[in-house]
Formats: C-alpha cells, structure tokens, sequence
C-alpha cells in the first residue's frame, strides 16, 4: 500500500472539524502553492496557445456555472 494511500485511509478516521484544520494546513505549505502556481501557469500557457491558434469562442457563462454546479455536487458525494 502506498504512501498516500495510508494517509488517505488514516484521514477519513478523522473528524470533519480535523480534516479541514489537515486541508488548510496542507493548502497553506509552500510546497503546494509553488505547485498551484506551477498549474495555473501551465494552463494559461495552454488557454493562449489556443488562442493564438484562433480556438477560441464566445463565453458561455450558463455552461461555465452548470459545469460548476455539477462539480459541487460531485465533490459532495465523496
């Protein structure tokens, strides 16, 4: 068993309330912005390439928000 996989298992015996202290802390380490940063780099170097290359089309903020509302339901799920 991996690693992550043991931290994983370990966390869900967690309460909420320590969860959250666990997910704050680790959002909040250096580590994980220098890679949040990294991501976000990434993806706006994706979004221009494909600007430049005219794959580009008009916002569709209903879209935008049902892919947002699907994704909280899906994250409220797990």
């Amino acid at each position: 068993m991996s690693t992550v996989t043991e931290v994983k298992k370990a966390t869900e015996q967690l309460s909420a309330k320590d969860r959250w202290e666990l997910f704050v802390w680790l959002r909040d380490t250096e580590e994980v912005r220098v890679l949040r940063r990294k991501e976000l780099r990434r993806d706006i170097a994706v979004g221009t390439a494909q600007a430049d290359r005219g794959e580009v089309a008009p916002l569709d903020v209903a879209s935008v928000r049902g892919k947002i509302h699907q994704r909280l339901k899906e994250s409220s799920r797990s």
